[in-house]
């Protein structure tokens, strides 16, 4: 059963990863779109953009950059999400490791125990024979 939890929580973890990725991507993405339309915005200004134009280049720009401001805080809390699941995994991890040396240890008192009672008959099955031949002869 650790093995299972230990194993969700990794799954939970690497779907937290790949959306905490995708952000990333997509910000990254946001930025460079942003970048590139101040550079054509700027230059367009040199050759002279009506201002009905450049006002409706801003209002893009802005909205952009709303967007991005947005895809910051989804990965903000995508970070702490993953923060979180890289303590349960761990916690979870550890939980396995205790669990398994329990496991190993009651395995080999087990076998040890069943080993004394093994040699507890023998020993017993060893002294009927020496008192048989004894008896007999």
């Amino acid at each position: 059963m650790k093995e299972n939890e230990k194993s969700q929580a990794q799954l939970e973890m690497a779907e937290s990863l790949k959306v905490q990725v995708d952000l990333e991507q997509e910000a990254h993405q946001l930025e460079e779109d942003i970048h590139s339309k101040r550079l054509r915005l700027e230059q367009r200004q040199l050759e002279g953009l009506p201002i009905i134009e450049l006002l409706k280049e801003e209002e893009h720009m802005a909205y952009l950059e709303k967007q991005l401001e947005r895809k910051r805080q989804q990965l903000n809390q995508v970070e702490h999400k993953v923060n979180e699941q890289q303590d349960t995994l761990a916690s979870k991890v550890r939980e396995e490791k205790t669990w398994q040396s329990i496991k190993e240890t009651r395995k080999e008192e087990f076998y040890h125990d069943m080993k004394i009672i093994e040699q507890n008959e023998l020993d017993d099955l060893n002294t009927v024979r020496a008192y048989m031949l004894t008896r007999n002869g």
